[in-house]
């Protein structure tokens, strides 16, 4: 049974995991919406990334055995070639190389990642950030040397680069993910899915069959976003490291796991294997045993994972090493900072501890002022946005900000039952949006009134889109001076008002645990007040007997044209709707469209509807 550099990543972070993946245990990546998202952006960049070595052979063959066998041919019978998904097996290590460049009797190994990279970043700082894909070339490395150590090798990370900005009007549409095929091998980018159930991506060049492709070709490698980044030092630095980890593992894999070789620990917390007491083969309580039944759990616990990490270890895993995990097995005194106060961290931890105990919700004395410094009319804004490796649009970099949408529910004045005005935006044209986007924004809601947001996100967006003025040359003064007093930065203090931060310093509900996202937020206190669903602009929200029904859940299932029922529930969803939109297999289909519009408006409208439920509670408990 090889290694390979999937089962290298999924060892590195827990040994035990290894043992999981190679029994095929399901995981919470196989039905991870924004994982599966990650992943086909990654193979449209190494998709990108062929098309720059455009005399480039991939290695298709059928099986691992065909696979080893065309690679060592075609190496033996070239003086010089570049080979795609190059493979080869030593010692008991399997690798696939991305890019491999054979150059005489030297060989270049090119790791293609789609994590962004600015090439102006100080390399040394840029470097350390990178670290795990670098492991990925050591591993590698490792391996070609043992086949070939007669051969020089260098080695590099192709990499989408922020600082370069793309001339081509589009680019995205280049690429299509159309259909779904069966891997014969590991998806690397998800080392801890289980790989029977995951299909790769096939990614579409949209000009192959073009009359005028070798032109294409050469606007994309005169173009190109990608830097090849060297790290021949950093392979020779953390060469031996991972040959001791791999020789371990491969241990594991002949021998079985040891007691030394694992612990529990509280980064067990994001165990891709937790799938619920439900699952037959479910390899997180197969780890915790009886500690897996606990409830609450030390996990619940507001940034608990963070206490002691100034002293000499974590606190969560001094207690897990007890077997203690219980939420009432927590000393509240080790919520001091290392100045010995309680912080803000600190106070809010205690707050959940005490009300959790009382089962009862807490509003500070403080959130009745904090409502009365709202100046009406209030508008509850949501915005959803777009990053990808291969830029929309002429002008735009990689991961470059692209703002889709926003919805935007407006309370003229405090009454008992107010009447929530909504204004919506959605770019449904295949341009730039961000500049509309901020204009719309501007014209409805004016410079009166209180802009309220859920976290920091809007204010960040808007803040970004006045950067970008300046960078594309963008006149609107009164754009600029509208954004300019309505975001807060360092410097200056904006209109917008966190309504995330006003439930951390007042408000707490034991429904919501540890969290206060608006998806959590929502759902506590829409269940444990019923009389909410009797509100007639919420009335939607509870439909029939349904009433406890958390929002989110009732929004309307569209039958897609793909003869599947969607739904947008998370910005994961958002974010894959809006690139269909502009530029899916089905994006030139009307009726397509207009089921990907519904969706996208209906989720973005609840996001803001939400926020005004919220608010409302909060104003008759205070007032």
């Amino acid at each position: 049974m090889a290694l390979s550099k999937s089962d290298f990543k999924i060892a590195t972070s827990c040994s035990k995991k290894l043992i999981y993946k190679k029994l095929s245990y399901d995981t919470l990546n196989d039905e991870n919406e924004y994982m599966e998202m990650l992943v086909q952006g990654g193979h449209i960049v190494s998709k990108y990334a062929q098309l720059t070595y455009p005399n480039g052979i991939e290695i298709k063959s059928d099986t691992i055995k065909d696979a080893l066998e065309e690679t060592r041919r075609l190496i033996d019978q070239n003086q010089n070639i570049t080979l795609f998904e190059a493979t080869f097996l030593s010692n008991e290590k399997i690798i696939r190389i991305d890019i491999l460049e054979k150059k005489d009797k030297l060989l270049n190994l090119i790791e293609v990642k789609s994590k962004s990279h600015d090439s102006e970043d100080d390399n040394y700082n840029a470097k350390r950030k990178l670290k795990e894909y670098i492991e990925d070339v050591v591993f590698q490395t490792m391996v070609l040397r043992e086949v070939y150590p007669n051969y020089e090798i260098h080695s590099y990370l192709l990499l989408p680069d922020k600082s370069k900005r793309t001339t081509i009007e589009g680019l995205a549409g280049w690429f299509r993910v159309n259909t779904m095929i069966d891997e014969k091998f590991e998806i690397e980018e998800l080392p801890a899915q289980s790989t029977v159930k995951f299909k790769k991506p096939l990614v579409e060049f949209k000009f192959e069959n073009d009359p005028n492709r070798d032109e294409y070709i050469d606007n994309l490698q005169k173009d190109s976003l990608l830097t090849l980044m060297p790290v021949d030092e950093e392979v020779e630095n953390m060469m031996n490291e991972i040959q001791q980890r791999s020789d371990i593992f491969i241990d594991i894999l002949n021998n079985g796991i040891k007691p030394e070789h694992y612990s529990i620990i509280k980064n067990c917390k994001n165990c891709e294997f937790n799938l619920g007491a439900e699952k037959e083969k479910n390899g997180f309580r197969e780890c915790w045993q009886e500690l897996s039944d606990t409830e609450p759990n030390i996990f619940d616990l507001y940034c608990g994972g963070a206490i002691g990490h100034y002293k000499s270890g974590w606190y969560f895993d001094e207690l897990i090493s007890q077997g203690k995990v219980s939420f009432w097995d927590i000393d509240t005194d080790r919520f001091r900072n290392r100045k010995g106060e309680f912080g803000s961290r600190g106070q809010r931890q205690l707050i959940q501890v005490q009300y959790t105990k009382s089962n009862s919700e807490w509003i500070s004395s403080e959130l009745s002022a904090i409502l009365n410094d709202l100046k009406y009319p209030l508008h509850f804004i949501d915005f959803e946005t777009y990053k990808g490796a291969i830029p929309h649009h002429k002008g735009m970099r990689p991961y470059e900000l692209v703002a889709f949408q926003w919805s935007c529910h407006t309370v003229n004045s405090p009454e008992s039952e107010p009447e929530p005005v909504h204004s919506e935006w959605l770019n449904l044209d295949n341009v730039f949006p961000n500049f509309l986007f901020a204009e719309a924004l501007m014209n409805e809601i004016g410079t009166t009134g209180t802009p309220l947001m859920w976290t920091s996100f809007e204010n960040t967006v808007l803040r970004d889109i006045l950067g970008q003025m300046d960078i594309y040359d963008y006149s609107n003064d009164n754009l600029k001076e509208w954004l300019i007093n309505i975001t807060s930065d360092k410097d200056r203090e904006g209109r917008f008002v966190d309504m995330n931060k006003i439930t951390l310093d007042c408000y707490f509900h034991p429904d919501m645990k540890g969290k206060t996202s608006i998806k959590s937020v929502l759902p506590a206190i829409w269940k444990n007040n019923s009389y909410l669903h009797s509100v007639f602009w919420f009335k939607k929200y509870a439909p029939d007997s349904t009433d406890n029904l958390n929002p989110y859940d009732t929004l309307e299932p569209i039958e897609g044209f793909l003869e599947s029922d969607e739904v947008i529930k998370v910005g994961t969803d958002a974010m894959r709707a809006y690139h269909d939109l502009m530029f899916g297999p089905l994006s030139g289909n009307s009726q397509r469209k207009e089921q990907l519009k519904k969706l996208l408006l209906q989720y973005c409208e609840l996001d803001t509807m939400a926020m005004v439920i919220i608010w409302k509670y909060w104003i008759d408990k205070c007032m």
